[in-house]
């Protein structure tokens, strides 16, 4: 268990979490904050005061608990949670940028294909994928750090929802099955849709559907079957070199109305290592018409 303070300074208290004045991001579930914990830099996330007065579930508590004993190298570790009011936070490991700030940022540059192809490569084998959710370190070198944050915390963040607006741009990256409220058949097959739009994005430097509100980007997918565009046109990356047929392909694929027909995070993985090979003839898709 760990206790938070907002002193600034160094803390010499063992367990104390400090809170640094520095605001990493906002989302549905709180705010997150660097601080510090036993000397090292960490992430603070805060848990809104909406879902104080209870805590979080027991469930709640011993998912945080088999978490804090998982190790993976693509996956951001979490260091102390804390679940009881009056103040529940999570402590986690401290990383350089999240993927959309790195993509949307106001002097932001067109990912180059290496780092889009590497970089994803291993993050498909996990879940919750948007690009807020994909944080890296050395973005630029040639083997960039890119871990999943809040790895196996869905079901918490599923029972903030019900109570709270879900957060901004989180329908871009849902399944056309995920907008059907009498489908209790959700699979992991929704991982495999988001990660088709988060590699458009990265590909197409542009958000997906971009100028729609939850309920027109539903009608696009779930009643009129269209999907993103590719390539797309008047976007930063329109190109028609960014746009290879092998990935054009894999793309829609992750996009099949079917679930079942959409290919396996294996196979995602291994097609991306070969598109990613410096001497394989990668051919242009052919344009496709602009769909909403």
């Amino acid at each position: 268990m760990a206790n938070t303070s907002s002193n600034t300074g160094t803390s010499s208290q063992p367990g104390v979490v400090q809170l640094l004045p520095e605001v990493l991001g906002k989302g549905a579930f709180g705010k997150v904050y660097v601080g510090l914990y036993f000397g090292q830099r960490v992430a603070v996330k805060l848990v809104d005061r909406a879902f104080q007065p209870a805590g979080l579930l027991p469930a709640d508590s011993r998912e945080l608990e088999v978490m804090g004993r998982c190790w993976h190298p693509n996956i951001v570790r979490l260091l102390a949670a804390c679940v009881k009011p009056p103040r529940p936070f999570l402590v986690m490991e401290l990383m350089g940028i999240a993927l959309d700030k790195l993509m949307h940022a106001e002097a932001a540059t067109l990912l180059p294909m290496d780092l889009v192809s590497h970089g994803l490569v291993r993050v498909i084998l996990h879940r919750d994928l948007k690009p807020a959710n994909v944080l890296l370190n050395d973005p630029w070198s040639k083997r960039p750090v890119v871990k999943i944050s809040d790895f196996g915390l869905s079901r918490i963040h599923r029972s903030v929802a019900l109570t709270q607006s879900p957060e901004a741009g989180t329908p871009a990256y849902q399944a056309p099955e995920c907008f059907d409220v009498d489908n209790y058949a959700i699979s992991y097959k929704v991982d495999i849709y988001s990660f088709g739009v988060l590699l458009w994005e990265m590909l197409a430097g542009a958000h997906p559907w971009e100028g729609l509100g939850t309920v027109a980007i539903a009608f696009q997918i779930a009643f009129k079957g269209r999907r993103l565009p590719i390539p797309p046109s008047n976007k930063p990356g329109s190109c028609p070199a960014r746009w290879p047929l092998q990935l054009c392909e894999m793309l829609q694929e992750c996009w099949d109305q079917d679930p079942n027909r959409r290919p396996a995070a294996a196979e995602l993985a291994k097609r991306l290592t070969l598109v990613r090979q410096p001497n394989r003839k990668l051919q242009p898709a052919p344009t496709t018409d602009e769909n909403p």
